[in-house]
């Protein structure tokens, strides 16, 4: 009798036929046929305008970053993005990098540098931004203009007076001595 309750209980295991597993189960799905009976069925979208998401940083800047990968005819679109992202928070330094590396090379580089607001303690970002606006100025021979002095401290302050020996040699042969003590001063009173 053990022998026949195992032989039952295997085949309900396998699914024969009578078994309390398995078997065929009754079938009640009516699938669509076409493509036009599916459009028929579906319910219909409603035109409601729902919640606005809040504009945010990350997907701005990303996506700025993302069309900069594509064909390049969309420079005026990444400056807008960038701008947003800009006024949405204006302490984020790779926004202001960006947007200058669009200006590459011009003083409206610059004045995009310039709008980044310095905290009292500098860093090294801050020092990019600073060597930015250096190298764009010296290589522009834009020297009276009074950006480069600051920008000169900024830079020297955090990386170091011997950073700035090729715009120290390019500044005494323009004659520029004033802008040099200034800078020269104000570099060793952040070291000292």
């Amino acid at each position: 009798a053990a022998k026949e309750e195992r032989s039952t209980w295997r085949g309900a295991a396998r699914g024969a036929p009578g078994g309390a597993r398995g078997g065929k189960a009754p079938h009640n799905c009516n699938p669509i046929k076409s493509k036009e009976e599916a459009k028929k069925t579906s319910p219909e979208p409603e035109n409601e305008e729902g919640p606005v998401n809040e504009k945010s940083v990350g997907p701005r800047i990303g996506l700025a970053k993302v069309l900069s990968l594509s064909d390049g005819n969309n420079v005026e679109e990444r400056k807008t993005l960038y701008d947003e992202v800009i006024e949405l928070d204006s302490g984020l330094h790779d926004a202001y990098i960006e947007l200058g590396e669009l200006y590459r090379g011009t003083m409206e580089a610059v004045d995009v540098y310039c709008k980044f607001p310095f905290s009292e303690e500098l860093t090294f970002d801050d020092a990019y931004i600073f060597g930015e606006m250096v190298q764009i100025m010296m290589k522009l021979e834009e020297y009276d203009d009074p950006r480069l002095e600051k920008s000169l401290i900024g830079y020297g302050t955090v990386m170091g007076w011997n950073c700035l020996d090729t715009y120290v040699s390019k500044l005494e042969n323009a004659f520029k001595t004033a802008v040099l003590k200034n800078v020269l001063l104000c570099c060793q009173q952040e070291i000292s």
